[in-house]
């Protein structure tokens, strides 16, 4: 009797090995990652690393002259391959230019909260004004007849941003005020006949009916230069020369109002 349980417990022992090692298999089997997704893993990083590869910042200044020299042929040669990254380094380079540009200039008073705040916002800014450039843009080329493609704009809106560290330059080398408000007019107008040379290149606006609307914008550009918002506007490009101009005609006002009253006493 007693031999008979010692066959019986190891039977039930075997049994139970037999199910650990089954269970071990099955566990085996499940942690096996899908070659498939691996795979597609290796691909995404290896087109990723491509694009990055075709990422060139010296190229960006190059293409930037060439295009102040030859717009309608640079405008003409973008095409829309679904290729953002350029794009967007592009911008963000130009920010973070600027941004130095800010810190050198104001290097007397300026923080270090002030300092990263301005590495971090100034790119941010040149996004903003890119994309909502590029809509602009896209507006006008419906009003032209021209195409409704978002990236083609954006590429284009993205190589007029070298503007933006030159404008900022300008301004603040500006000593007074009138020489503010001319630089002001005049890289407006040069943003304004860089678009539209972008609309009737790329998006293939309709030639003459661009020349109406953008016609009608550079009017509005430059009436709104000389009105009360358009003071307001040209302040904020550089405040502390627009503070002593508003400020050395408020007290030249004062003084003509006050110096009749005194010499009548």
């Amino acid at each position: 009797m007693v031999a008979k349980k010692k066959v019986t417990k190891t039977s039930t022992q075997k049994k139970a090995t037999s199910k650990k090692v089954e269970m071990k298999k099955t566990t085996a089997k499940k942690s096996v990652v899908n070659p498939e997704v691996v795979e597609t893993a290796k691909n995404y990083f290896k087109t990723a690393e491509k694009k990055v590869k075709k990422i060139n910042i010296e190229k960006f200044l190059t293409d930037a002259f060439y295009m102040m020299l030859h717009p309608v042929k640079y405008f003409t040669s973008i095409k829309a391959d679904g290729n953002y990254e350029n794009a967007i380094v592009k911008v963000l380079m130009y920010g973070l230019l600027t941004a130095g540009i800010k810190i050198i200039f104001n290097i007397a008073h300026i923080t270090l909260i002030g300092a990263i705040s301005a590495i971090i916002l100034m790119p941010i800014y040149a996004l903003l004004i890119t994309f909502g450039l590029a809509g602009i843009m896209l507006f006008f080329s419906y009003l032209a007849k021209g195409e409704m493609n978002f990236e083609t704009s954006l590429k284009a809106v993205a190589s007029c941003i070298f503007m933006y560290p030159l404008a900022f330059v300008a301004y603040q080398i500006a000593f007074n005020y009138y020489i503010l408000f001319f630089f002001s007019l005049i890289i407006d107008l040069y943003i304004v006949f860089l678009i539209y040379t972008a609309t009737t290149s790329c998006l293939k606006g309709e030639e003459n009916l661009s020349k109406v609307i953008f016609g009608i914008f550079t009017a509005f550009v430059i009436i709104l230069h000389f009105t009360s918002s358009g003071a307001l506007y040209i302040s904020n490009k550089n405040p502390r020369i627009a503070f002593k101009h508003h400020l050395g005609r408020l007290q030249d006002r004062t003084a003509r109002e006050i110096m009749p009253v005194v010499s009548t006493k």
